[in-house]
Protein backbone atom coordinates (compact mmCIF):
# COMPACT_ATOMS: atom_id res chain seq x y z
CA UNK A 1 0.00 0.00 0.00
CA UNK A 2 3.16 2.35 1.09
CA UNK A 3 4.07 1.53 -3.07
CA UNK A 4 0.47 3.29 -3.94
CA UNK A 5 1.07 6.20 -1.93
CA UNK A 6 4.39 7.03 -3.61
CA UNK A 7 2.96 6.47 -6.72
CA UNK A 8 0.23 8.88 -6.13
CA UNK A 9 2.83 11.51 -5.11
CA UNK A 10 4.80 11.33 -7.93
CA UNK A 11 1.93 11.68 -9.93
CA UNK A 12 0.75 14.34 -8.61
CA UNK A 13 4.50 16.10 -7.97
CA UNK A 14 5.02 15.42 -11.97
CA UNK A 15 0.94 16.64 -12.90
CA UNK A 16 1.76 20.11 -10.61
CA UNK A 17 5.46 20.56 -12.26
CA UNK A 18 3.94 20.27 -15.85
CA UNK A 19 0.73 22.80 -14.87
CA UNK A 20 2.96 25.38 -13.57
CA UNK A 21 5.07 25.37 -16.83
CA UNK A 22 2.56 25.07 -19.12
CA UNK A 23 0.58 27.89 -21.12
CA UNK A 24 -2.44 26.02 -22.61
CA UNK A 25 -4.52 25.94 -19.52
CA UNK A 26 -5.51 28.72 -17.24
CA UNK A 27 -7.06 26.74 -14.54
CA UNK A 28 -7.41 23.05 -13.99
CA UNK A 29 -11.41 23.23 -14.55
CA UNK A 30 -10.13 24.76 -17.76
CA UNK A 31 -7.99 21.50 -18.55
CA UNK A 32 -10.61 18.75 -17.60
CA UNK A 33 -13.31 20.86 -20.09
CA UNK A 34 -11.00 20.20 -22.59
CA UNK A 35 -10.00 16.79 -22.07
CA UNK A 36 -13.08 16.06 -21.29
CA UNK A 37 -12.53 14.50 -17.64
CA UNK A 38 -14.43 14.76 -14.50
CA UNK A 39 -14.77 18.15 -12.10
CA UNK A 40 -12.35 18.02 -10.04
CA UNK A 41 -10.54 14.82 -10.71
CA UNK A 42 -7.43 16.46 -11.57
CA UNK A 43 -7.13 18.25 -8.50
CA UNK A 44 -7.30 15.02 -6.51
CA UNK A 45 -4.55 13.71 -8.80
CA UNK A 46 -2.71 17.08 -8.38
CA UNK A 47 -3.56 16.90 -4.70
CA UNK A 48 -2.03 12.83 -4.46
CA UNK A 49 -5.44 11.86 -3.46
CA UNK A 50 -6.24 9.63 -6.50
CA UNK A 51 -4.08 8.20 -9.11
CA UNK A 52 -4.74 8.35 -12.84
CA UNK A 53 -6.14 4.55 -12.72
CA UNK A 54 -8.42 4.74 -16.16
CA UNK A 55 -6.48 3.67 -19.08
CA UNK A 56 -8.70 6.61 -21.30
CA UNK A 57 -7.94 9.39 -18.37
CA UNK A 58 -3.68 7.95 -18.64
CA UNK A 59 -4.11 8.05 -22.37
CA UNK A 60 -5.63 11.67 -22.15
CA UNK A 61 -2.79 13.15 -19.76
CA UNK A 62 -0.65 11.47 -21.17
CA UNK A 63 -1.09 12.80 -25.00
CA UNK A 64 -1.98 16.15 -23.02
CA UNK A 65 1.31 16.43 -20.58
CA UNK A 66 3.76 14.59 -22.55
CA UNK A 67 5.07 13.00 -18.78
CA UNK A 68 6.17 9.55 -18.91
CA UNK A 69 4.33 8.95 -15.60
CA UNK A 70 0.82 9.02 -17.40
CA UNK A 71 1.64 6.01 -19.34
CA UNK A 72 -0.94 3.41 -19.97
CA UNK A 73 0.20 0.91 -16.65
CA UNK A 74 2.05 -2.25 -17.98
CA UNK A 75 0.28 -4.49 -16.63
CA UNK A 76 1.53 -8.61 -16.48
CA UNK A 77 0.23 -10.35 -19.46
CA UNK A 78 -1.50 -12.97 -17.19
CA UNK A 79 -3.53 -9.86 -15.47
CA UNK A 80 -6.20 -8.37 -17.36
CA UNK A 81 -5.67 -4.41 -17.77
CA UNK A 82 -9.45 -4.28 -15.82
CA UNK A 83 -8.87 -6.33 -13.07
CA UNK A 84 -7.56 -9.49 -11.48
CA UNK A 85 -8.82 -12.69 -12.81
CA UNK A 86 -7.80 -15.44 -10.97
CA UNK A 87 -9.43 -17.72 -13.61
CA UNK A 88 -6.67 -16.52 -15.57
CA UNK A 89 -3.50 -16.60 -13.90
CA UNK A 90 -1.16 -19.36 -14.75
CA UNK A 91 -1.57 -23.00 -12.86
CA UNK A 92 0.27 -23.23 -10.55
CA UNK A 93 2.68 -25.77 -9.31
CA UNK A 94 2.93 -27.32 -6.30
CA UNK A 95 6.43 -27.18 -5.63
CA UNK A 96 9.78 -25.38 -7.55
CA UNK A 97 11.04 -28.21 -9.22
CA UNK A 98 12.91 -27.09 -12.51
CA UNK A 99 15.53 -24.74 -13.27
CA UNK A 100 17.09 -22.58 -9.91
CA UNK A 101 15.02 -22.49 -6.93
CA UNK A 102 15.96 -18.94 -5.83
CA UNK A 103 15.52 -17.47 -9.68
CA UNK A 104 12.20 -19.18 -9.66
CA UNK A 105 10.59 -18.24 -6.30
CA UNK A 106 12.37 -14.38 -7.09
CA UNK A 107 10.14 -14.31 -10.28
CA UNK A 108 7.32 -15.82 -8.38
CA UNK A 109 7.44 -13.05 -5.47
CA UNK A 110 7.71 -10.82 -8.28
CA UNK A 111 4.56 -11.41 -9.63
CA UNK A 112 2.26 -11.90 -6.45
CA UNK A 113 4.02 -8.07 -5.94
CA UNK A 114 2.94 -6.97 -9.33
CA UNK A 115 -1.01 -8.57 -8.53
CA UNK A 116 -1.34 -6.77 -5.29
CA UNK A 117 -0.11 -3.13 -6.50
CA UNK A 118 -2.85 -4.19 -9.45
CA UNK A 119 -5.16 -5.02 -7.09
CA UNK A 120 -4.50 -2.15 -4.97
CA UNK A 121 -5.51 0.04 -7.70
CA UNK A 122 -8.27 -2.53 -8.46
CA UNK A 123 -9.82 -2.02 -5.16
CA UNK A 124 -9.17 2.25 -4.85
CA UNK A 125 -12.44 2.46 -7.63
CA UNK A 126 -14.14 0.60 -4.76
CA UNK A 127 -13.02 2.71 -1.71
CA UNK A 128 -13.82 6.10 -3.74
CA UNK A 129 -16.85 4.69 -4.86
CA UNK A 130 -20.79 4.35 -3.94
CA UNK A 131 -22.30 1.76 -1.35
CA UNK A 132 -23.90 0.16 -4.55
CA UNK A 133 -20.15 -0.63 -6.12
CA UNK A 134 -19.46 -2.36 -2.99
CA UNK A 135 -22.48 -4.22 -2.51
CA UNK A 136 -21.46 -5.42 -6.71
CA UNK A 137 -18.27 -6.60 -5.33
CA UNK A 138 -19.50 -8.00 -2.36
CA UNK A 139 -22.04 -10.23 -4.46
CA UNK A 140 -19.33 -10.82 -7.43
CA UNK A 141 -16.43 -11.59 -4.95
CA UNK A 142 -17.23 -14.82 -2.43
CA UNK A 143 -16.05 -13.39 0.89
CA UNK A 144 -14.55 -17.15 1.64
CA UNK A 145 -12.14 -16.62 -1.14
CA UNK A 146 -10.49 -12.66 0.24
CA UNK A 147 -10.15 -14.86 3.77
CA UNK A 148 -8.79 -17.48 2.44
CA UNK A 149 -6.18 -15.46 0.00
CA UNK A 150 -5.81 -12.95 3.13
CA UNK A 151 -4.64 -16.13 5.80
CA UNK A 152 -2.36 -17.73 3.10
CA UNK A 153 -0.19 -14.21 2.91
CA UNK A 154 -0.18 -13.82 6.43
CA UNK A 155 0.60 -17.56 6.94
CA UNK A 156 3.62 -17.13 4.39
CA UNK A 157 5.21 -14.55 6.93
CA UNK A 158 5.76 -16.53 9.50
CA UNK A 159 7.28 -20.69 8.83
CA UNK A 160 5.48 -21.83 11.77
CA UNK A 161 2.33 -20.47 11.71
CA UNK A 162 2.46 -21.16 7.69
CA UNK A 163 3.20 -25.01 8.62
CA UNK A 164 0.04 -24.76 10.86
CA UNK A 165 -2.12 -23.68 8.02
CA UNK A 166 -1.46 -26.57 5.84
CA UNK A 167 -2.80 -28.98 8.25
CA UNK A 168 -5.81 -27.89 7.74
CA UNK A 169 -6.06 -25.68 4.63
CA UNK A 170 -8.27 -27.51 1.86
CA UNK A 171 -10.15 -24.58 0.63
CA UNK A 172 -10.95 -24.45 -2.94
CA UNK A 173 -10.91 -21.10 -4.36
CA UNK A 174 -15.04 -20.52 -5.51
CA UNK A 175 -13.75 -18.08 -8.24
CA UNK A 176 -12.48 -21.27 -10.08
CA UNK A 177 -15.57 -22.47 -10.20
CA UNK A 178 -17.89 -20.30 -11.80
CA UNK A 179 -15.61 -17.47 -12.36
Amino acid sequence: MQEVKSIRGEEAAALKKWFLSQKRFNSWNAMERALNITEDYLHHIASGKKRALNPELRAKLHEATGLEIFKPIARDRNVSSKSVAPHKLPKQTSQISVGKPKDIADEKATKVKRILVALADELEFFKQNSESARRIFRKVVPGEDVGYITTLLRALYDEDQFQRWLLFSEYKLKSKEGS
